[in-house]
């Protein structure tokens, strides 16, 4: 259940709660009109924060965070989201295949790293340094690069600067495809567990196999005798 769920779910349930308590406070009470407002407002309230404080709670255990740890990837998350957009933005400004090759591989593997983190936002703290100045220095450094490369008339030292930052864009893909194995190396792991535990059980699988086929063997030969 995602976090945001919450509230939703806080919202609903508090409805029937405030107009339970409005009936009771226009039928059974003589009060002001303004005053039966102020206790169903009161009652949604009341309703309303431990109902979603009790839903989040239980998706804050699945996930292994606080509120406060929570809170703290949510808003590098936030923070990334214009940064992927201004990536995905520089498809149409891109004049070469091989430019177009690096920044879309760049491209795919930030993608990748923002929307696992936005479903598994603990692994936010495998690939924090992602967040913190990878993904900046990415961005200003294609935003720079795309916008130059564009530029006419460039002299022999602007096309050797501009190598210099095709370079560098190779070194920054590289530094950005270690973050995605930080990200999945518990994955992998996992993985090889199950692998193993498959390999153990399959001998014990096929002794089985052979243990019941014998019999039946036996059997049919028997009926053979039985019938001559």
């Amino acid at each position: 259940m995602k976090y945001s769920v919450s509230h939703f779910i806080g919202a609903i349930l508090a409805v029937p709660v405030a107009l339970i308590v409005g009936f009771i406070s226009i039928n059974f009470f003589v009060v002001d009109q303004w005053i039966d407002w102020l206790l169903m407002i009161g009652s949604y309230i009341g309703a309303y924060i431990p109902i979603q404080m009790t839903t989040s709670n239980q998706y804050l255990n699945e996930m292994g965070l606080s509120r406060r740890e929570y809170k703290y990837v949510r808003k590098h998350l936030t923070e990334a989201n214009p940064k992927v957009k201004t990536l995905l933005s520089q498809y149409t400004k891109i004049r070469s295949y091989t430019d177009f090759k690096t920044i879309n591989e760049i491209n795919r593997i930030a993608r990748t790293i923002h929307k696992t983190v936005q479903k598994n936002p603990k692994k936010f703290f495998k690939v924090d340094s992602f967040f913190f100045s990878h993904l900046d220095n990415t961005v200003n450094l294609i935003n720079q690069y795309v916008y130059l490369a564009r530029m006419p008339h460039k002299n022999d030292d602007e096309m050797k600067q501009l190598n210099a930052a095709k370079i560098t864009l190779e070194e920054l893909k590289r530094t950005l495809q270690a973050d995605l194995r930080a990200l999945n190396a518990e994955d992998y792991q996992q993985m090889s567990v199950e692998v193993d535990l498959a390999k153990i059980n399959q001998p014990k699988s096929l002794e089985h196999q052979e243990q019941v086929e014998v019999p039946v063997l036996k059997r049919s030969q028997q009926k053979e005798r039985i019938e001559r």
